[in-house]
């Protein structure tokens, strides 16, 4: 009957960190663009600034699934036959931002005039929005615990020097 009861209550703390991480997150309106390279060539690929309406930011402001972003783009390109090309998302909720970030990016590329830099129009490509996946908000509520965890035994130690000291 014990177990019954702790196995109850872990499972309670459990679902209510999910609850209380998933809260956390904020569906909002981003600017993103996207940036292709190959170590095997000197082409580089940007994609159009794109408004994308519904994404799921964390309470860092970080992108939640953002690498699922990066697959988009990397689908694309491999269906055009430019496989294994390192792609990342820029985004931000602002777009004064994102162009800012686009422009230095741009910049730093041609300067030297040794990429082959090549624009996809948002009519070629649109990033599709993604909700996070429950292994994400399960991933985020363990890194949590521990921390926590962490956090409480550093205070203990900390409790016991005064105490004996």
């Amino acid at each position: 009957m014990k177990k019954i009861i702790i196995s109850g209550c872990i499972l309670s703390c459990l679902f209510f960190l999910a609850t209380i991480s998933q809260a956390k997150s904020k569906v909002v309106k981003t600017y993103a663009f996207g940036f292709a390279a190959s170590f095997n060539d000197s082409i580089i690929h940007f994609t159009d600034i794109q408004e994308l309406d519904s994404t799921w930011l964390d309470d860092k402001d970080f992108l939640e699934s953002r690498e699922n972003y990066s697959y988009q783009l990397r689908d694309y390109l491999a269906d055009l036959g430019m496989e294994h090309r390192t792609c990342i998302i820029c985004y931000s909720s602002k777009l004064k931002k994102t162009k800012k970030k686009f422009t230095k990016m741009m910049d730093s590329y041609s300067k030297n005039g040794k990429y082959d830099i090549r624009l996809i129009k948002e009519d070629e490509f649109k990033f599709k929005c993604v909700e996070p996946s429950e292994t994400e908000v399960y991933d985020k509520n363990t890194t949590i615990t521990k921390k926590k965890d962490k956090k409480e035994k550093k205070e203990k130690k900390k409790k016991g020097k005064k105490i004996r000291g």
